[in-house]
């Protein structure tokens, strides 16, 4: 069975070959310097380059496999950006058209969860964390067939909140591995700035906005007192606070449910300190290969093909 994936939702435009369990070729055309002159994502700009991007990438696929050979066309439904989502519907119905195969949509945040199982093999039931841009979620994941929202974030994504930061403290965008840089660059370690993580009413939900202000504040703070703000120290705090945030929550869900593995993913999984105090969780970790952490048609392509085992 091969699968033709194409993905869309956001600024990445990408299209994945998937022949049976192996991932043929995945291709991403990133527009992040495009729109890091903005500092965050603008939805038209963004829509226009896929409709630049999506047909040169598809002519780089050609070259691997000839459409023929195509069983199915998987297409990212949502969520995500409206236009953008709109531009790769268009062209999987029309390579549908073309070579007379079946489309199969597929949910941006299953193609995540599921970007694990491309290289591993995900032990049922598991737990999910899924943190983005866009979302912050815990996933109770019963079968491949069953996968729940146990908790979410009720403001800020994680993203979001690195993105917003990251501005602040004149970084530049996208805030997460220029934040993450930062962390690891600090040389003091101990900070005397000092953040507290927000409680929620649901035990598994998130809130980052709170996190996210408190930075903000502090930041102001040095600024109308016209001293020098120290970029590295408040990013150490911040990533530092949020991460221990994340796992503080994770770690609950993992003693209430009782799961076989657990698996990190979406494109904040990249991040390098939240990677290391996830593998301390479990006896049974799948984190996505790094290539596959952030926005790609080869997730959707996986989670198309496991689709169409349990359907």
């Amino acid at each position: 069975m091969t699968i033709l994936a194409i993905e869309t939702s956001h600024d990445d435009s990408s299209i994945a070959i998937l022949e049976n369990n192996k991932i043929l070729k995945n291709i991403i055309f990133s527009q992040i310097d495009i729109h890091a002159k903005y500092g965050g994502t603008i939805p038209e700009i963004a829509s226009r380059e896929h409709v630049n991007n999506i047909a040169l990438i598809l002519q780089e696929i050609k070259k691997v496999i000839k459409l023929d050979k195509i069983d199915y066309i998987a297409y990212t439904k949502e969520p995500g950006l409206i236009g953008a989502l709109q531009v790769g519907y268009l062209f999987a119905s029309a390579i549908s058209l073309a070579i007379n195969k079946p489309l199969i949509a597929i949910n941006h945040l299953d193609g995540h969860f599921f970007s694990g199982a491309i290289d591993n093999e995900i032990l049922y039931p598991a737990l999910g964390l899924l943190v983005s841009g866009g979302h912050t979620q815990i996933l109770y994941a019963e079968n491949e067939n069953n996968i729940k929202i146990i908790g979410e974030t009720l403001d800020d994504a994680v993203g979001e909140a690195y993105d917003k930061v990251a501005r602040k403290l004149n970084l530049g965008f996208p805030g997460g591995p220029l934040i993450d840089k930062e962390y690891w660059n600090y040389s003091g370690k101990r900070t005397s700035i000092k953040l507290t993580k927000p409680k929620t009413e649901e035990i598994y939900d998130f809130s980052l906005s709170g996190i996210k202000t408190q930075v903000i504040n502090i930041i102001n703070n040095f600024e109308n007192r016209k001293l020098n703000v120290p970029v590295s120290e408040i990013a150490y705090e911040f990533q530092k606070t949020v991460v221990e945030y994340l796992i503080e929550k994770f770690s609950l869900a993992i003693k209430h449910y009782q799961v076989n593995s657990i698996v990190l993913a979406g494109g904040v999984s990249a991040n390098k300190l939240l990677r290391q105090e996830f593998l301390k969780l479990h006896k049974n970790v799948i984190t996505p290969d790094l290539k596959y952490c952030t926005d790609n048609a080869a997730m959707i392509a996986k989670a198309a093909q496991i689709y169409l085992k349990n359907n």
